[in-house]
């Protein structure tokens, strides 16, 4: 495995899973079945997922996560560790599974997916050590658990480096106090359309604007097939328009893409344009394969397409 990074740009602090696909003719609903084909197990986890993306970039990057000491956790840090990731400061638990992900994908690439929580999703506080965030230019804890992200988030701004986060919807309400104070410490912070709806319903503009009020500077909204939309506090903002054409086999990991690729851009110093037409062309190449990282690793198919990623910006 890699060797500890004496200044990794970014530490990721989450999630590492095992993600099982069944091709199913439909997604199963409820008092439903569908019966499908298994199409294999594939490394997944949204820390993970990001970490690979911004290593994959060129950014050193870090992830703090907890897996079992199955024959999948070791496996799955080493496929970690082969992508550039340092994950040495990661815990093994002997007493646990590592967590594990089960993906219904249908013929359009949308998914269902189940998390069987073993116990070990991520590292407890008392498990994180002080000195693996030392260095670091950006923190990205998982917010799934706000009050866990948010002590995080509170070490890593202590320490010097900026917050980012990325806001699944189910994993939050808008008007908690736990999210507020969360994002008050946050520089960077990610959504998919439906949480991005949670704080404005029809207006991408509108939503970014309630967060930057609540303290990040910076809104990056996933926007599936239409690409992705950055807001900057100063009010300038940046949308890139993904090719249209594009085969959509698996969606599983294309925000994550999106995300990891994007900070990567941030601590090259590269410009939002460049950082965001680089994150979209990613989160775009991931949902042409099975499983979240296999963009990472498997040659590009052939392009259907030949419109480009476009870029618009407008300056306040």
């Amino acid at each position: 495995m890699s060797t500890p990074s004496t200044s990794p740009d970014l530490v990721v602090v989450g999630d590492a899973s095992i993600d099982h696909y069944v091709q199913v003719p439909h997604l199963a609903t409820s008092d439903n079945k569908a019966i499908g084909r298994y199409l294999g197990a594939f490394g997944g986890g949204m820390s993970a997922n990001l970490a690979a993306a911004a290593a994959t970039q060129g950014a050193r990057t870090r992830l703090v996560t907890k897996v079992g000491t199955d024959r999948e956790g070791p496996s799955e840090l080493q496929a970690l560790s082969d992508l550039g990731v340092d994950v040495t400061y990661s815990v093994q638990d002997a007493t646990h599974r590592t967590w594990m992900c089960f993906v219904q994908l249908d013929s359009t690439g949308e998914k269902a997916l189940i998390g069987a929580d073993t116990g070990i999703k991520i590292p407890q506080r008392d498990e994180i050590d002080p000195s693996a965030l030392h260095g670091a230019r950006i923190v990205a804890p998982l917010a799934d658990d706000l009050d866990w992200a948010a002590r995080i988030a509170q070490s890593a701004v202590d320490g010097g480096a900026q917050v980012a986060i990325d806001l699944e919807p189910d994993a939050f309400g808008p008007d908690d106090p736990q999210l507020h104070q969360l994002l008050s410490l946050t520089e960077y912070v990610f959504l998919n359309t439906a949480s991005a709806q949670k704080f404005h319903p029809h207006s991408h503009a509108r939503a970014a604007a309630a967060l930057h009020e609540l303290g990040p500077g910076t809104v990056v909204v996933g926007r599936g097939e239409q690409g992705a939309y950055c807001s900057l506090a100063d009010g300038s903002t940046v949308t890139a328009h993904a090719p249209a054409g594009v085969p959509v086999v698996d969606t599983t990991g294309a925000g994550d893409a999106l995300a990891g690729s994007f900070l990567a851009g941030v601590l090259q110093g590269r410009s939002p344009e460049a950082c965001l037409r680089t994150a979209v062309a990613n989160a775009t190449a991931c949902i042409t394969r099975v499983g979240s990282r296999t963009y990472l690793t498997e040659p590009a198919p052939a392009p259907s397409t030949t419109e480009p990623l476009t870029i618009e910006r407008t300056l306040r």
